[in-house]
């Protein structure tokens, strides 16, 4: 019996952050470097499930009423740490000035999480460290 292996599409989430943002196109030219397809998503899709997004599924027709801090976000999928491929991709994204405070990698457990809770907990982390806490 062969082995399935299940590859995570290469794709980045970008939340509140699109063309108009400072850095977008240097983003962009990082994401074509790297063969990762960008996703802007917004408030339509805080009720998709991350990994149906980053497979660039539809999200469904309805969205959640919960309030979604505006904190700009890039959720990575597809690419290896063990590579190096995501540590390019990220220095790559550092290096453009982009403004992307939130940055996270879909993991297994975040990838079956709805994308407003993911945001949440994205948040909620972030916080926690600029106040000198723990997450």
């Amino acid at each position: 019996m062969k082995a399935h292996i299940v590859r995570e599409p290469r794709c980045a989430l970008l939340w509140r952050f699109d063309s108009s943002s400072a850095g977008y196109e240097a983003v962009e030219r990082a994401a074509h470097a790297c063969g990762v397809k960008l996703r802007l998503v917004g408030n339509a899709e805080l009720g998709g499930i991350v990994g149906d997004l980053c497979a660039g599924k539809a999200a469904p027709a309805f969205a959640p009423l919960i309030a979604v801090p505006e904190r700009p976000a890039l959720i990575v999928s597809g690419l290896s740490h063990q590579t190096g491929e995501l540590g390019r991709f990220i220095d790559l994204v550092r290096e453009s000035g982009a403004d992307l405070p939130l940055r996270a990698m879909v993991t297994p457990t975040s990838k079956g999480w709805t994308l407003s809770a993911l945001l949440l907990e994205l948040n909620r982390e972030h916080d926690a460290v600029s106040e000198g806490g723990n997450p």
